[in-house]
């Protein structure tokens, strides 16, 4: 192994981030606002993400419980602990500085959050709440990922699969929230994960790099990250095929009317 376990961490980040799960047409279509009705079409992402996202303390306690070593699963515990509402003091400093203010955040779970998100766009609960199966094929397929694989596949899709593309693929979405007028307040979400240091990259990268002196622990990082882009990539074809051609899906299938 002539590279370092920092230089093949750092170069499957750099593989991730040029994925086309992160540099998807339908992450630029929004972005640039090509979409026939970006206000549908944001809908219907806050509408069917939120099954994905609303899942996110089970993927982190499923990567727990892969973990061996007790410094890795306090790393990781900090995360889940933030997840429901509780961040360090320089965490909110930072966010005050972009403007943010920790009121919005502090104590609420990241779930409340997105749903803050879906109720600014008119997106309520009711008769049509029910996951659509691209969703729970996707939330389903990376949970058994998640449980069933070794411990370094299991941070590979979590941490470089999908935390470490986060801050990359939510800048378009904010894009097209600024579009059609919604307040910071209702999209906190995704400045929260946007906005300043990437702290969850930041605890998930060393441990990456821990797994990564070994050549069975670079291969499995590798074989977890390609697995979770492989699904998102999927589920974003389905969201892009349904935002540009909203006037195309079944009666029932859209979101409700805000």
């Amino acid at each position: 192994m002539t590279v370092s376990a920092q230089d093949y961490v750092d170069g499957l980040l750099m593989e991730a981030l040029s994925h086309p799960a992160v540099r998807h047409p339908y992450l630029l279509d929004l972005g640039a606002g090509r979409l026939p009705d970006l206000r549908f079409a944001l809908k219907d992402f806050a509408r069917h993400y939120y099954g994905y996202s609303a899942h996110f303390p089970r993927y982190l306690a499923a990567l727990i419980s892969r973990l061996e070593q007790p410094g890795h699963r306090y790393a990781v515990l900090e995360i889940l602990a933030e997840e429901s509402g509780h961040y360090q003091q320089e965490e909110l400093d930072e966010l005050a500085r972009l403007g943010l203010d920790p009121a919005w955040i502090v104590g609420i779970p990241h779930p409340e959050l997105f749903q803050r998100f879906r109720h600014g766009l008119g997106v309520v609960p009711g008769s049509r709440a029910v996951d659509h199966i691209e969703v729970v094929c996707w939330r389903e397929q990376l949970l058994a990922l998640l449980g069933g694989s070794t411990a370094a596949e299991a941070l590979g899709a979590l941490g470089l699969g999908s935390e470490s593309i986060v801050h990359t693929i939510y800048q378009p979405l904010l894009q097209a929230i600024a579009a059609i007028g919604l307040p910071p307040r209702d999209s906190v979400f995704f400045h929260l994960h946007t906005g300043g240091a990437d702290h969850y990259q930041a605890t998930l990268r060393p441990i990456a790099i821990d797994f990564a002196a070994t050549s069975k622990g670079r291969l499995d990082l590798a074989k977890g990250m390609r697995k979770a882009l492989a699904l998102r990539s999927t589920f974003w074809s389905w969201l892009h095929g349904r935002a540009l051609n909203p006037g195309a899906l079944p009666e029932g299938d859209a979101p409700a009317a805000g």
